[in-house]
């Protein structure tokens, strides 16, 4: 039996916005038809703007049970970083449980269908299998040494074999970042993505870490040695941009999530793009709020053939896993974001970075992406402010 809902408007992403158009939804979320019929009656009316299911397209789902205890903001990465490592043995595993079904609830209730989630351990498993959003598990690898390079990518395939044991099969191998990974590690972890998995590492986040991979020196480098990390083994340093450096070892064939980009300028998007065309963009402008209070220029991902998606990072640096509060902010930050082009990120592209669109994304006949709600906008002419709030329907 199907639902017919009919909205003021309509944003498929597969063709322009529909005004007044009905979506007829089976039993089983599946899209049968979009049309238009002034005489047809049989619908439940949604005010505002229907749009397909949000994607957060990066995620720490494992530390939601750090939120409000990472103080205090705007203490930069590496006291970020200190404070992340100080409190990692005092995880109790019921908190941690608890807080991750909180925030998978709330993520699911906004209006999120689809989570890139990085995962360091397999605490995340049974709250992912009985989840009603898609996760993709990006099992994260890191280490700065050589020595121990084959080691940690042997524990980065044991727990995708675990996730994949307990029938979560949607996981991939994702690096950490420039300043935590060696170049032995980096291979590994690109040869085995050779079968065309997405993939993820955090880039250009701060100052902090680039100063760190062009010189092993900085407040990062002190941070290591409090923790007795091998900074003397770490080789993965460059003279020239640290980005550009490690597009050129990264796999072609793999999608891969550029995640924070706060100091990546418009020239190295550009030669990036150029070096390989299986880029994400990802943005997460409150966690860079949080911690160095920085953001990208967003006035280098305005062009709409970039792909850029839209992340939430984690409660150790955010407030809410919230994919719309992210769009509110970038959309504060420039308005000149063509409301068109937020969905987008939010959504399809999102969907593609997880090689998730030939089933989200879109509201399209054959695909199941969820219905989304935008309310408290106008319709007329759609501009995101504060005031709006998105659910599923």
């Amino acid at each position: 039996m199907s639902i017919f809902y009919k909205s003021d408007l309509i944003i498929t992403n597969d063709g322009p916005p529909l005004r007044n158009g009905i979506v007829e939804v089976n039993d089983h979320g599946v899209i049968v038809s979009i049309f238009q019929d002034d005489t047809f009656q049989d619908y439940r009316f949604v005010e505002g703007i229907l749009i397909p299911g949000l994607v957060n397209a990066h995620c720490h789902l494992e530390l939601s049970h750090l939120e409000n205890k990472i103080t205090p903001r705007h203490n930069g990465m590496a006291g970020f970083i200190d404070q992340i490592f100080s409190g990692r043995d005092k995880t109790n595993m019921l908190e941690c449980t608890n807080a991750m079904l909180l925030q998978d609830k709330r993520m699911f209730e906004e209006g999120i269908v689809a989570v890139g989630d990085i995962s360091n351990s397999a605490v995340s498993i049974d709250v992912k299998k009985n989840s009603r959003i898609h996760y993709h598990t990006f099992v994260e690898v890191m280490g700065m040494s050589a020595a121990s390079a084959q080691s940690r990518f042997d524990n980065g395939v044991s727990l995708v074999d675990q996730f994949i044991q307990n029938n979560l099969t949607s996981v991939s191998l994702a690096l950490h970042a420039p300043y935590s990974i060696s170049k032995k590690l980096l291979q590994l972890v690109n040869e085995h993505l050779k079968n065309n998995s997405a993939s993820s590492i955090h880039i250009n986040e701060s100052d902090d870490e680039i100063l760190f991979c062009k010189s092993k020196s900085g407040p990062l480098k002190e941070v290591f040695e409090k923790y007795k990390l091998p900074v003397n083994d770490f080789d993965n340093i460059t003279n020239e941009s640290v980005l550009i450096d490690c597009v050129q070892q990264l796999n072609n064939a793999s999608p891969f999530i550029l995640v924070h980009n706060v100091k990546t300028t418009q020239a190295e998007i550009e030669l990036a793009n150029r070096m390989n065309a299986n880029l994400y963009w990802c943005l997460c402008v409150h966690a860079n709020k949080y911690i160095t209070n920085e953001t990208p220029d967003l006035t280098n991902y305005t062009n709409d053939s970039l792909k850029i998606v839209i992340g939430t990072d984690s409660l150790a640096s955010n407030h809410q896993l919230s994919v719309w509060e992210e769009v509110k902010t970038i959309s504060q930050l420039n308005n000149q974001i063509p409301f068109e082009q937020l969905i987008k990120w939010a959504t399809i592209n999102g969907a593609r970075a997880l090689q998730l669109d030939n089933s989200i994304g879109k509201i399209k006949p054959g695909y199941a992406p969820g219905l989304v709600q935008v309310s408290n906008i106008n319709f007329e002419n759609p501009i995101v402010t504060f005031d709006s709030i998105t659910r599923k329907i």
